[in-house]
């Protein structure tokens, strides 16, 4: 077994300070709390992040037609006198938190460092809204972006797709079910801590770790997600289960030491190899679940999140 090594000082210390915040707001066991009132907690954690800034780019809020709702996205232009790649992005928190909002200071690093377009997603929540819902929306905006997006210099010729945890989980499922249907639209996948099966007894789930993403958080959230467990099953709800892997977009696979979810990330990365299908395989050790979400606070994030974003754009324009 694999010796790891202590977590991240810094980010340690802003784990304590929001544990500390949690604590003074009495906040109950998960259990106990409904989405809603989880909610209120999880938007409160989140004031402990910085907000990122960024000049030189436009930002549009956009509604897209789909079926009996809208569904909102956040267009992030950087400027450019060139046609960008584009890369639909999803939100984290475990189908059940997060919005536009939550992804903003994210969505304005990777369009700015890796000089490409952002169509942020604001899909519908679970358990309102449980299993296949957030996915129907994502292939709504799959099939929006290719005919629309060279309004704001995108080029459709150059569409990517990703997320982060729940959100990367959404894109994985995207790119299968697309696949399956002949409908192709993206020629590369990023998936950032990805969630990626409906199973909780690999060494990183077993190994308790207690750091912002645990393993009692994600039977949580999956039970809200799901409608009954047999749709964890569903490759489009777990796409580690899908039976054929080939002839997928090429991926960048980014997982951390301290995740529940490492090594079903890196067992997805091995797969898709193993199917053929071109894999950047990225790990950091020290760092925990939401890193992205650290940047400007926690120095090893900010390297981490350097090194992908300069991967990711290099890999932008090389799988086009």
């Amino acid at each position: 077994m694999k010796t790891h090594l202590p977590i991240d000082e810094d980010m340690k210390e802003l784990l304590d300070k929001i544990g500390a915040r949690m604590a003074e707001l009495k906040h109950p066991p998960l259990s106990d709390l409904s989405a809603e009132q989880s909610r209120y907690f999880y938007k409160e954690a989140r004031t402990f992040f910085q907000k990122i800034e960024m000049n030189d780019m436009m930002i549009y809020n956009e509604k897209i037609e789909s079926a009996d709702h809208q569904i909102p996205v956040r267009i992030y232009q950087p400027a450019s006198a060139e046609m960008l790649p584009v890369l639909v992005f999803m939100h984290g928190g475990g189908w059940v938190f997060g919005d536009l909002d939550s992804a903003d200071s994210m969505c304005r690093y990777l369009a700015k460092h890796a000089n490409c377009l952002i169509v942020s997603v604001g899909y519908r929540l679970a358990p309102e809204h449980p299993f296949p819902a957030a996915l129907m929306d994502v292939l709504a905006v799959s099939e929006w972006a290719p005919q629309n997006i060279s309004k704001w210099n995108g080029d459709p010729a150059q569409l990517a797709i990703g997320g982060e945890s729940s959100g990367a989980n959404l894109a994985a499922a995207a790119v299968h079910w697309l696949k399956d249907q002949g409908k192709q639209a993206f020629t590369m996948q990023c998936l950032l801590t990805p969630v990626l099966n409906h199973n909780f007894y690999t060494e990183s789930y077993q190994s308790g770790y207690s750091f912002n993403l645990t393993k009692e958080k994600m039977e949580w959230f999956w039970n809200h997600y799901l409608s009954n467990q047999e749709q964890g099953k569903n490759p489009y709800a777990s796409p580690l289960l899908a039976i054929n892997s080939a002839d997928l977009p090429p991926a960048m696979i980014v997982t951390v030491e301290y995740d529940p979810l490492r090594d079903e990330g890196k067992q997805y990365a091995e797969k898709l190899e193993n199917s053929g299908v071109p894999v950047t395989y990225l790990y950091y050790e020290q760092l925990v679940h939401s890193f992205p979400n650290m940047i400007g606070q926690v120095n090893r994030a900010d390297l981490a999140m350097i090194d992908l974003t300069n991967q990711l754009k290099i890999l932008l324009r090389k799988n086009f």
